[in-house]
């Protein structure tokens, strides 16, 4: 089973993440997670991962969707690793731009200099959890960047699809990149995590 969590956000709705689920083409069992409250997204994905009950683990952004063969492919770039990563659509209102990572497989050092995985691409086994613990609720953004720092320092095991997996919406009020948000202290809170795991 595959558990997808959905940190909720009332305002903008989920429908077209959960259709987007319901159109994989992965044959096997998927279970949604709504997680939604007043406090951040750390805590939203927290309580959801200690209730789900699939084998792998994957967050889903309210206002993004995946592509048809997200988690059909990304199971099967799960054998024999930790937690995966794979490439995206960034979707603007006029255009829509590819991602591929600088890195397949970075290392921690290459992750501390820059965060080259794409967070809405990542696939974790449950277990990474029990390893690791859980996302740092004290955070306000980078939230996935810090997780998988510390994945990597424990020496967890970092795999890549090269297939497109997620659509990644681009708007004006996104919570990381939207008109409303303060990129000089967003900076200096990823400097924050960097400097942390040097």
């Amino acid at each position: 089973m595959v558990s997808i969590i959905i940190p909720y956000n009332i305002d903008r709705g989920v429908d077209k993440a959960i259709e987007s689920v319901k159109a994989q083409t992965y044959d096997g069992k998927i279970e949604v997670i709504l997680s939604q409250s007043e406090n951040n997204v750390s805590y939203n994905i927290n309580r959801a991962v200690e209730i789900a009950k699939g084998e792998f683990i994957k967050y889903l952004c309210d206002d993004d969707w995946l592509t048809p063969n997200s988690i059909e492919w990304s199971v099967r770039a799960m054998k024999g690793v930790d937690f995966i990563h794979g490439n995206a659509f960034n979707v603007f209102p006029t255009r829509t731009e590819s991602q591929r990572p600088k890195y397949k497989l970075p290392t921690h050092k290459q992750m501390v200099e820059q965060n080259v995985i794409h967070g809405g691409t990542l696939m974790y086994r449950s277990d990474v959890f029990n390893k690791i613990g859980l996302f740092d609720e004290t955070l306000t953004c980078a939230e996935e960047y810090d997780f998988n720092l510390r994945c990597l320092k424990k020496g967890l095991r970092l795999g890549y699809c090269d297939k497109f997996l997620y659509n990644y919406q681009r708007h004006d009020a996104q919570k990381s990149l939207g008109k409303g948000i303060d990129q000089v202290a967003r900076a200096l809170k990823i400097k924050a995590i960097q400097d942390k795991w040097r």
